[in-house]
Order: C-alpha cells, then sequence, then structure tokens
C-alpha cells in the first residue's frame, strides 16, 4: 500500500481477534490514516503462538491480548485513537461493540462467531471484511453491509470441525498473507471502493494456488478475472 494513504479523518475500523491473523492486520491499519481503531478480543498472549503472533513478545505472556497490542502500536501511531475490548464477541455484545465503526475486520478462529458478525454488520449496514486460515489455506471475504441480502457465505448450520480453524501448524507467512489481503480490501472501502464485495478469495498457500469465487448472489466462480478481450 505504499505511500501515504489519505482516507478522511473521521473513519474508525473495529477489529475482532487478536490472534495471528489481527496480529498481521494491526499494524498494516495502524499505517493507515484513520480517527480510531478499536480492537476486541478476550483471550490472552500464550507462549505457544508467538511463532506467529509477531505483535507480542515473551514478556506478554499472560497479558490480555488487546493490552499488548495497543501498547505496542499506541508509541507510533499518536495520529490514532487506539480502544480495547478484553471481551469475546457473542450475541450480548455484538451490536453494541460493532456499531459506529465505519469498517468491521473479523479475524476470529470460529465460524460460528464469524456468522454472527455477518449478521451483526448486514444489521448494521457495516462493510464487513472476514479473513480465516486452515493449516496453510487462506480465505477472505468482503460483505459489503447490504441487510436485505438473502444469501451469505456463512449459510446454514456449521459442521463439528468447521466450528474453529486449524491453527496448529500456521506458520506467520501465512496470517500475513491473510493480513495484507485484509488490508488491502479494508484500504479499497476506506478509499470509497467496494473491497471486492461478493467476492471470496482462496489461497492454498502450500500449492501455490489461488481461486476467486464470486458471491452466492451471483453463483460461479473463476480462478482469476477474466478480461473479455483477451484471445489466448
Amino acid at each position: 500500500m505504499g505511500g501515504t494513504q489519505h482516507l478522511g479523518a473521521h473513519t474508525s475500523i473495529a477489529i475482532v481477534g487478536a490472534g495471528g491473523t489481527g496480529c498481521a492486520l494491526i499494524p498494516l491499519l495502524g499505517a493507515l490514516q484513520v480517527e480510531a481503531i478499536t480492537v476486541i478480543d478476550g483471550d490472552t498472549v500464550e507462549a505457544k503462538n508467538l511463532a506467529r503472533q509477531l505483535l507480542y513478545a515473551r514478556a506478554d505472556v499472560g497479558r490480555p491480548k488487546v493490552q499488548a497490542a495497543l501498547d505496542r502500536m499506541r508509541p507510533t501511531t499518536d495520529h490514532i485513537t487506539w480502544v480495547g475490548h478484553h471481551h469475546f464477541l457473542d450475541a450480548a455484545n455484538c451490536v453494541k461493540l460493532l456499531s459506529g465503526h465505519t469498517v468491521v475486520a473479523d479475524c476470529t478462529d470460529d465460524l460460528a462467531v464469524r456468522a454472527l458478525i455477518e449478521r451483526t454488520c448486514r444489521a448494521l449496514r457495516i462493510p464487513l471484511v472476514s479473513g480465516a486460515v486452515h493449516g496453510h489455506q487462506v480465505q477472505v471475504i468482503t460483505c459489503a453491509g447490504v441487510d436485505h441480502a438473502r444469501r451469505t457465505f456463512f449459510q446454514g448450520r456449521p459442521s463439528e470441525d468447521q466450528l474453529g480453524c486449524d491453527m496448529r501448524d500456521v506458520p506467520a507467512a501465512v496470517t500475513m498473507l491473510t493480513g495484507s489481503l485484509m488490508a488491502l480490501r479494508i484500504t479499497d472501502l476506506l478509499n470509497g471502493g467496494d473491497g471486492l464485495a461478493g467476492v471470496m478469495d482462496l489461497v492454498d498457500s502450500a500449492r501455490g494456488r489461488w481461486m476467486r469465487i464470486m458471491g452466492p448472489e451471483v453463483g460461479e466462480f473463476m480462478d482469476t478475472p477474466i478480461d473479455p478481450a483477451h484471445h489466448a
């Protein structure tokens, strides 16, 4: 995202989840010219996760992730008002925590929570960029924040093995890739673009494969964008 971004003074971003993907995304969004960033996570820093949660140091182990993240970011981003909520997001607090933000970034690793965030953002008409990893696979989605959409990416009841992402062997490079793709979409939204709304990117970093799926309303998919004027 080369150069200083000029996104307007009255923009605020809510980041849900300060684990591997959140740690990758938070510094990227901290480099933007936004007014405020809210970080929401009820967990604490664990030593076993430091290899992929590069925002934290060994001295942070046992501390709330939001506190450690904000302590790291505030000294170098004094143009941003940082707000931390040491809470797990759920049905009781979701509306209150997300209301009033310009964009929401979902970095959680639970499909049920991700569906709750999407439903809430649609109801509040807030654009949502959602990123997740499973092993070496990356998934990034943008939802436009339209509350009357009948079909979404998060449909039906999740199976037991879908309720969490497989983070056991995820290298930091994969979460950095996820955070970077999310940051590009968020920057586009804040600059007045659509942030690839309704489009899901699936990246298999181990095999070097990238698939772009057009949203449920479109009902089609393609490996790469197609230029109608191009002839092989």
